[in-house]
């Protein structure tokens, strides 16, 4: 998939390193793969578990330059590590089980593999090594995290504050979510990012979607393998509803 059209920002400090770009607010991405054991939701969730290669590498290829250090809360199915090693990035990513680690680490290599020692990947919740100084020292240009469905407002707390520490001045956390009806995600996340230090910078809607002739055609989702303790088969759409094609990513950035 291409990279995003970018529009020149306008407003950066003076004396610190700007963004190449600042994203246009709509992306064209394909959908979002695989379940997730995690989640309540498990195909409708925007999670480090179905997070799709393509709209990882957007993320990326808008935030960072070639050598920057991409900082992955939840490695999930390292998406964002293979987006960042794949264009030259560095990426340090957390895995909350071994057995997820090895999953990541595994798929890391298949499809990475020249480029792979450019990814440091650990095991366990980044907020539990607030100490370590590998994600402390507020190095990393870009955080990128997935939340699972359903985070409560202590975990989501605790996933900004540690993207926060993880940023060098001028970094950017983006967060991805598929909203529901009801649902006041984007606030909490706002309150959350904002006690951590981080200021809004804006939202993108990355629709699953191609563009034809003034229409945007949804996109048809890659057949899905699941996993034994897979939950999906309960989360598929009702007939007659209408189907959520679009994810929302917020991003933040540190003062």
């Amino acid at each position: 998939m291409s990279e995003p059209t970018t529009a020149t920002s306008a407003n950066h400090r003076p004396n610190s390193r700007p963004h190449k770009s600042v994203p246009l607010s709509v992306w064209l991405t394909e959908p979002f793969a695989g379940c997730c054991h995690v989640c309540e939701t498990p195909i409708g969730a925007a999670c480090a578990n179905r997070l799709p290669l393509g709209l990882a590498r957007q993320i990326v290829e808008a935030f960072t330059a070639p050598g920057d250090l991409v900082y992955v809360p939840e490695a999930g199915n390292a998406s964002c590590l293979i987006a960042a090693v794949t264009t030259s990035r560095k990426a340090l990513g957390y895995s909350r089980t071994r057995h997820d680690a090895d999953v990541a680490y595994s798929t890391l290599h298949q499809q990475a593999a020249q480029v792979a020692s450019l990814a440091l990947l650990r095991r366990g919740h980044p907020d539990t090594h607030s100490t370590s100084a590998d994600h402390r020292d507020g190095s990393a240009r870009l955080a990128i995290a997935a939340p699972h469905a359903f985070t409560t407002h202590a975990q989501l707390a605790a996933l900004t504050d540690a993207c926060a520490q993880a940023l060098e001045p001028d970094g950017v956390l983006v967060v991805t979510s598929r909203q529901s009806m009801g649902q006041d995600t984007a606030g909490y996340l706002v309150a959350h990012a904002r006690a951590s230090g981080l200021v809004y910078l804006q939202h993108i809607v990355a629709a699953e979607a191609t563009a034809s002739d003034g229409r945007l055609i949804p996109a048809t989702p890659a057949s899905v393998r699941h996993r034994q303790d897979c939950v999906c088969h309960h989360s598929q759409p009702r007939p007659g509803r209408h189907n959520v094609i679009h994810n929302d990513l917020f991003a933040f950035i540190k003062p």
